[in-house]
């Protein structure tokens, strides 16, 4: 087996205060990443200077392109800024820096890091040995810690109620240190074997700005019968909901929530599963969002019923 190799994904928009100390725990870790890129994605405040300022201190040699340059890169060193000149969303930036890091680097592996999350000094040792105990994984996924305090589990892997098309995160402590088995892996620290990436390609870009992405990407690696594991061992912390809108229930957010759902069911379910998923929804997101009316939340119950009905009528490639 090749001694793993990992490069690293990180999508900035408008945070660099996050994005920087997300950096600095991968920079700390030992041993560090081969490649790190950092996809700025639209930024309209400082971000793209404090980034260069960073790398200029941190990371001798760094190199910076527009999306459009990838296929003409010369290699890549130990950091990369990709600025675009707008919101791509999640998907989409993560596919830019996924692309770069599979054209340009000889990594094994592919790290998905939320710009809100930082890395555990010894995070890259531990994936090293899970991997070594399972060669055969294709996703791998660490304990996900809430930070500042760090004390407890936000992800430690998840299990589907499909007919109600809901990833449930478990947040009690495993009751191994082994690797073990699990059907979704968390975006904000999602690691993806080259071997992985090559048969299925990036993420889905039909789920953009956000939501769900890593639901279908975990999807579709099981359903090709792609292992996927938790590794107790490796620890991720997680400012939960820094890089969006916090865990408040905003109107953008009901929108994309509800719209993504749906897409998820339309687009990985099959069978019994997809028609009482269908139906569940159906019967449940006009209720919500009539009640959210009822309550004087005007906003948020358009944006359910809204995200609801686009999902229903999208059509999807």
């Amino acid at each position: 087996m090749r001694e793993a190799r990992f490069g690293v994904v990180v999508i900035n928009w408008n945070g660099a205060d996050d994005t920087i100390a997300s950096l600095s725990s991968l920079l700390s870790a030992d041993p560090r990443p081969a490649h790190v890129v950092v996809v700025d994605n639209g930024s309209s405040d400082d971000s793209v200077a404090r980034l260069r300022g960073w790398s200029g201190i941190n990371a001798s040699g760094a190199t910076e392109i527009a999306p459009s340059g990838i296929a003409t890169a010369d290699g890549a060193g130990w950091f990369t800024l990709i600025i675009a000149d707008r919101n791509l969303g999640f998907s989409s930036g993560n596919n830019i820096g996924l692309r770069m890091l599979a054209e340009h680097t000889d990594a094994t592996h592919f790290l998905l890091l939320n710009n809100d999350a930082m890395v555990a000094p010894d995070f890259f040792a531990q994936v090293t040995g899970a991997i070594c105990e399972t060669p055969d994984a294709g996703l791998l996924g660490a304990l996900v810690y809430r930070h500042p305090e760090r004390n407890e589990i936000w992800f430690a892997g998840a299990v589907e109620a499909r007919w109600r098309a809901l990833i449930l995160h478990r947040t009690d402590p495993p009751e191994t240190q082994a690797p073990y088995a699990t059907t979704f892996v968390t975006g904000c620290a999602m690691v993806i074997s080259r071997d992985l990436y090559d048969a299925e390609g990036g993420l889905a870009e039909v789920y953009n700005p956000i939501y769900w992405e890593d639901a279908d990407y975990s999807c579709r690696a099981c359903t090709q019968g792609w292992r996927a594991v938790i590794i107790p061992r490796a620890h991720v912390y997680h400012r939960v909901g820094a890089s969006g809108a916090g865990e408040a229930f905003t109107p953008r957010t009901a929108f994309a929530q509800n719209r993504n759902r749906v897409i998820y069911v339309r687009r990985n379910y099959r069978g019994l599963d997809r028609v009482m998923a269908l139906s569940y929804l159906v019967a449940t997101k006009p209720t919500r969002a009539l009640v959210e009316l009822a309550r004087g939340r005007r906003a948020i119950g358009s944006a359910i019923f809204r995200g609801f009905w686009e999902g229903i009528t999208q059509r999807l490639a």
